[in-house]
């Protein structure tokens, strides 16, 4: 018993933190989300936080949902549309010079929620419904949201990370890596910073 209750403060605990850091995404960037959306994603937080992502490609898993029964199909569009916006937003920089990148996860996880919110044949109403159709329509922003919890609670822990962080800023233009590399004291040069 004192086990569970040890767990049941820590998710409390790490809950309690993501709340924070996501209600202060959310007013960063000028949103007033529904209490349902930001409950959804401080939960969502929270849950990655205690368990690992699953090894499956979310394309594989997509697919699958296509010829799934109703409970387990939901159950499949739910991770994929909740593991491509803890990835494009959370861990965006790991996507780096990898096959797929962000705009990958940022179409498949607005598909994914796009339908848990039309629903399909055999499906009771959600009571999630609004908070999937919601995620769907603004995936991206939410995407920025996460990132920048993710740049308040992810440090620069190596010379190879600020690298990184410089090739994403070369490569996309992100405003916010840009950010993130003036608070470390790199000033990238005048004009893009992109080879010519």
């Amino acid at each position: 018993m004192h086990g569970y209750q040890r767990d049941m403060d820590l998710e409390t605990t790490v809950e309690s933190f993501f709340r924070d850091e996501v209600d202060r995404a959310l007013r960063d960037r000028g949103l007033t989300s529904g209490t349902l959306v930001e409950h959804y994603l401080v939960r969502l937080l929270a849950a990655y936080a205690a368990q690992p992502i699953a090894k499956a490609p979310l394309g594989l898993k997509m697919l699958a949902a296509s010829d799934a029964p109703p409970r387990e199909r939901r159950a499949h569009l739910r991770e994929v549309g909740d593991t491509s916006l803890y990835v494009s937003g959370f861990w965006a920089e790991s996507l780096d010079d990898r096959w797929v990148d962000v705009d990958y996860y940022i179409e498949l996880g607005g598909s994914a929620y796009g339908e848990l919110a039309r629903g399909g044949p055999g499906w009771t109403g959600d009571p999630f419904g609004d908070v999937f159709g919601e995620l769907a329509s603004n995936f991206p922003t939410f995407v920025e949201v996460l990132e920048k919890v993710s740049q308040r609670t992810n440090r620069c822990a190596s010379n190879q990370d600020v690298l990184r962080l410089y090739r994403r800023w070369q490569r996309t233009g992100s405003a916010s890596a840009q950010s993130r590399l003036a608070a470390l004291g790199v000033v990238p040069p005048k004009g893009d910073g992109r080879p010519q």
